[in-house]
């Protein structure tokens, strides 16, 4: 018996195209067939990196801040030693209008914390200027500029004629020591009513009247 067989084709399958780049990127695979490595991490600093910085900041620090110490210490000497000329110019004018007699630094001035609102010689004119401003008429002692302010009498007359300021002195030293020797200032200074200003080296307190002995600055 013959039995006849029939072929069916088979319908070919559908051919799929390959997904897209947008899809294997959310699927997270890779594109073009060959994984892609992430790049390493950058790594830290390591002791010896760290160290070595350290030791830069030290010397740096090293330098600079003993710089840094000394121009203070510069500018407070300055600041002391300018401050004691302008005393001295105040108190020198002063004493061509009190009758030849000087006064505490709060004599000098009107409107300051420490000034009395006028100036000592009675019937001064309003309208006239101070002798010194308030930054240096002020109660003895006090702190400026790193150096302790000190206005020092040296004598007051027995008679004072009416039309001059009653607290008169017959001599003054301006002292100016440093608050901390060595951290802000060096030299202690002391102007006197001759017009001179002494140092002391050693920042040392200086006597009024001021020794023979005492360095003569200016």
């Amino acid at each position: 018996m013959n039995h006849s067989h029939s072929f069916r084709p088979v319908p070919d399958s559908p051919m799929k195209s390959p997904p897209s780049r947008p899809a294997l990127q959310r699927a997270g695979r890779p594109w073009g067939g060959s994984a892609r490595r992430r790049a390493p991490a950058a790594a830290g600093f390591t002791l010896i990196e760290l160290l070595i910085v350290i030791a830069i900041i030290g010397v740096i620090a090293g330098i600079a801040i003993p710089q840094l110490l000394r121009a203070r210490l510069s500018a407070n000497e300055a600041q002391a030693i300018g401050d004691s000329r302008a005393v001295i110019a105040a108190q020198q004018t002063y004493a061509a209008s009190n009758c030849g007699f000087f006064a505490d630094l709060t004599n000098l001035c009107r409107n300051g914390a420490d000034c009395g609102g006028s100036i000592g010689i009675p019937d001064y004119p309003t309208a006239a200027p101070e002798f010194i401003g308030a930054d240096l008429g002020r109660n003895s002692p006090y702190v400026k500029s790193g150096y302790n302010r000190t206005l020092a009498p040296n004598g007051t007359p027995t008679a004072v004629p009416p039309h001059c300021d009653p607290d008169s002195l017959l001599d003054y030293c301006y002292h100016s020591e440093p608050a901390d020797v060595g951290r802000t200032g060096v030299r202690s200074f002391s102007a006197t009513s001759a017009g001179a200003i002494y140092n002391d080296p050693s920042g040392a307190p200086i006597a009024c009247p001021v020794p023979a002995a005492t360095a003569f600055l200016e």
